[in-house]
């Protein structure tokens, strides 16, 4: 989608489950209860396996990388595309498969990045808040004093 000068516009996204430390949102940050779900071609995902490198949060988070290249069944999890990792978790041929997991009646846009019960650009800001105790690295990329409100 794009605006009246051409500048994209990102679509709402469908899954916005917040993760937290305290699991107070029924979404728990804890070591390997969520896998990540990217395509190194698209910018707002390949941003997430930065921060989650950073972090320190490898082994942790599990990651999957479709295809560069969205064929006519949608993102696929290619066997012999240099730089793709099959999905472990459920097996997925396609991203698609994926999505229907959480949702059997979804129907919408299949995008990356998604966290399991996530699929918003809020993903690295929960790496960086919310998995502090699972984190083998100590840095703050989004320190306190430069937050705005909410």
């Amino acid at each position: 989608m794009a605006s009246e000068k051409g500048r994209f516009i990102r679509p709402q996204t469908t899954f916005r489950n917040q993760i937290t430390a305290d699991g107070s949102s029924g979404f728990k940050a804890e070591p390997y209860r969520d896998h990540l779900y990217i395509s190194w071609a698209c910018p707002w995902a390949h941003r997430t396996p930065i921060v989650r490198k950073l972090k320190g949060l490898e082994e942790a988070i599990g990651l999957s990388v479709v295809s560069a290249v969205i064929d006519r069944n949608g993102w696929e999890f290619s066997q012999t595309e240099l730089g793709c990792i099959l999905d472990p978790v459920h097996q997925a041929e396609y991203l698609w498969q994926v999505y229907l997991l959480a949702d059997p009646n979804y129907n919408g846009r299949v995008t990356v990045p998604v966290l399991w019960d996530n699929e918003s650009r809020e993903i690295i800001r929960m790496f960086d808040t919310q998995f502090e105790a699972v984190a083998q690295k100590k840095v703050d990329f989004c320190p306190r004093d430069l937050q705005s409100p909410d």
